[in-house]
């Protein structure tokens, strides 16, 4: 299970800062368009999926809003 520090964002934990990451995701207007997967590892959550790179960049943005300062790998691809 992921294990997220304290030490920034407003503080969820497990299954709460799951779910808090995953519903901002899918109601923010640009991320709403695209199949964003996540997987909340135990070193990181890592953003997968076949997303352009400004919506990677605003799911990770999103996610260290709510988590605070974690680790996040981008694992996406774009054939564009």
């Amino acid at each position: 299970m992921f294990q997220a520090s304290l030490g920034g964002g407003f503080g969820a934990q497990h299954y709460g800062l799951r779910a808090s990451i995953k519903a901002a995701i899918a109601y923010d207007e640009l991320c709403s368009q695209h199949k964003i997967e996540l997987a909340f590892e135990p070193q990181a959550i890592v953003i997968m999926g076949r997303v352009p790179p400004e919506v990677a960049r605003r799911v990770r943005r999103i996610i260290v809003e709510i988590a605070g300062s974690v680790p996040v790998w981008d694992r996406t691809f774009w054939l564009g």
